[in-house]
């Protein structure tokens, strides 16, 4: 189990949690949007080459909300966020994880916070990235990327996992949660991840069933 997962107890507090909501906002949007609505914290499939933008703006509490405002200027290329250069850097051009740093970033964030992802210490972090060597080796050897599901036992459908949104012209968006899950399938070059789907705009919704098609 990864120092940054729940434990048991949290675990199973979330998947009953998760099961509440999903219970609610599935029969909402069933009935407004029909059988194929959007779903709580469902597992789509995307293409790694169609994820290109990111949009950091909605939260994983929406997942599965249909909006009708796209903030473009909020919009960043995924290939510019910097844990996905500093994975890059470290798996591509061998540069320690101390000289990418990821550690002094991290460590700003555990001083201002308190802890991030359940890390505290510079210890914890160190220890984070050596278990993501050892999931990138894993991704590499592989070819894919497991879904949440299959990871953690009892894991309601993909919460957990990078969050996407589908945009107004049916394209993917990171929404700026699993930054490490997604620099992982990058640096390894896979072609489809599993995700969790986050907002879906309006004009998206037709999109959405070829999302849910795993490759």
């Amino acid at each position: 189990m990864s120092i940054t997962e729940k434990n048991g107890f949290a675990q199973a507090r979330r998947n009953v949690s998760s099961r509440l909501k999903a219970w609610l906002k599935d029969r909402k949007n069933k009935k407004k949007y029909g059988p194929e609505a959007p779903l709580f914290a469902e597992c789509l499939w995307v293409r790694l080459e169609d994820l290109e933008c990111a949009l950091k703006f909605w939260s994983t509490k929406q997942s599965g909300d249909v909006v009708t405002d796209w903030p473009v200027n909020r919009i960043t290329p995924v290939r510019e966020i910097e844990v996905v250069k500093a994975c890059a850097r470290h798996w591509h051009d061998n540069i320690p994880w101390d000289e990418t740093g990821i550690y002094q970033r991290m460590m700003e964030y555990i001083n201002h916070r308190g802890k991030v992802d359940r890390l505290e210490s510079e210890s914890d972090v160190k220890v984070r990235y050596q278990e993501l060597d050892d999931l990138y080796r894993t991704v590499l050897q592989n070819g894919e990327l497991t879904c949440r599901r299959d990871l953690i036992p009892g894991n309601f459908r993909e919460e957990g996992g990078i969050l996407v949104h589908i945009g107004p012209d049916g394209s993917p968006y990171f929404g700026g949660k699993g930054h490490h899950r997604l620099a992982v399938a990058l640096a390894a070059g896979i072609d489809f991840i599993p995700v969790q789907l986050g907002v879906v705009h309006l004009d998206g919704l037709a999109s959405l069933p070829k999302f849910r098609v795993q490759p």
